[in-house]
């Protein structure tokens, strides 16, 4: 049996969105033919790509090999169908990150689109994806990479993968190197305000054993975080690749946790109502960084 882009479609919105169901409704079809893809698609491919796990539909090892490269091959369809080699990719774009993305992701990002487009000319917003959403909403930016955004009918999303993220704390504090919500439930949490996606994962890994933790201070900034947790003013959950350079300093623990902390999923999003070929030129070298500088790998 051959391979079909379709069968690469299905698996790829599946593993991005985790579902079955929610791939068909991204499609456009029914739930019965991206399952009926996907099963071909195993088939051929003589693999198992999910499994049925204690929290749903989980990707298996054959398919976390495979996801890359259909995340190329829908990356090179939608570059054919936006005119990826239209050279007129010049002006302004106001483009919005997320902080903990743009710790580690604004230098080569900018210096990609440096690369790949010489006369586009980017503004940078770096805030919480909560308050880029609504700048998105209220034509204020024209692209943003969201951290588990809240969604709008306005806003078109687009899955660019999970973002690998743990639980820090001081080294100061001695915590065993296995973590559950009762062994932080009465220290200090340091948090983005609600209703933001970090606060949204910790207060999730708490209510997971039925609990909520005593004191949590709230922070808006991502990089003080960091410094706030480093100067062991409490703990908190960081983007995987940030986490790394307090671990590094010596000063921050990284702290393995059961149940798992579940990572952040990146989207990029803008208005569905705008199709202008600097976001799509956008996207496209977004897709392209981070994929070489592996980001989006745990």
């Amino acid at each position: 049996m051959r391979i079909t882009f379709a069968q690469i479609e299905a698996f790829y919105w599946t593993a991005q969105l985790g579902s079955v169901q929610k791939a068909a409704d991204q499609l456009h079809v029914a739930q019965p033919t991206v399952s009926l893809r996907l099963k071909e698609l195993s088939t051929t491919l003589a693999s198992d790509l999910f499994h049925r796990g204690s929290r749903g539909l989980e990707i298996t090892a054959q398919g976390r090999d495979l996801l890359p490269r259909a995340a190329t091959i829908m990356a090179e369809m939608r570059g054919i169908k936006e005119r990826e080699f239209d050279p007129k990719v010049v002006g302004q774009l106001r483009v919005g990150l997320a902080e903990g993305f743009a710790v580690t992701c604004l230098a080569p990002l900018l210096a990609g689109l440096s690369d790949d487009h010489p006369a586009l000319e980017p503004e940078w917003t770096v805030t919480t994806s909560t308050l880029l959403e609504g700048m998105l909403i209220d034509n204020r930016l024209d692209v943003a990479v969201l951290l588990n955004p809240l969604g709008d009918e306005k806003l078109d999303l687009r899955p660019l993968g999970p973002q690998p993220t743990q639980w820090v704390a001081p080294r100061a504090w001695h915590l065993p190197g296995e973590i559950t919500p009762k062994v932080l439930a009465d220290r200090p949490i340091i948090s983005n305000p609600p209703p933001s996606a970090m606060y949204r994962q910790v207060m999730h890994w708490f209510a997971l054993e039925g609990l909520k933790p005593e004191r949590i201070i709230i922070c808006n900034s991502v990089a003080v975080i960091g410094e706030l947790v480093a100067a062991a003013l409490g703990a908190g959950i960081l983007p995987a690749s940030m986490a790394r350079r307090y671990v590094a300093a010596g000063t921050v623990q990284s702290l393995s946790c059961t149940p798992d902390i579940e990572n952040g999923r990146l989207f990029i999003g803008f208005r569905a109502d705008i199709a202008d070929a600097k976001i799509f030129a956008f996207e496209r070298t977004t897709e392209r960084v981070l994929r070489e500088i592996g980001y989006l790998s745990a």
